[in-house]
């Protein structure tokens, strides 16, 4: 069934009404817009943890190599490791009871 020219005026007007659907897409935009720069906000920090993480396991490992450098360079810690991988035939007695 056709509008009438008061229906249509009515609809008109309501569009442009505070509590119209105009009012509610910016809302809605608003929202949108908010959620975003959340997400944004949260990103950018997890990215900052993340570099502080990778700076913390860089200077770890720097430590690990020096540690495993001067452990290499003490003599008694290298006899020890050779004496380690003999084989375990070697280690056991050429008797048996």
């Amino acid at each position: 069934m056709p509008k009438s020219s008061s229906d249509r005026d009515e609809s008109t007007s309501k569009a442009h009404e505070p509590n119209g659907s105009s009012a509610n897409a910016s809302a809605s935009a608003a929202t949108t817009e908010a959620e975003i720069a959340k997400a944004f906000t949260d990103l950018l920090r997890g990215e900052q943890q993340a570099t502080a993480l990778e700076a913390s396991l860089t200077n770890l490992e720097s430590k690990l190599d020096a540690l495993l450098a001067s452990m290499d360079a003490d003599p008694t810690y290298t006899e020890a490791r050779q004496e380690e991988r003999v084989s375990p035939k070697e280690k056991e007695p050429t008797s048996k009871n």
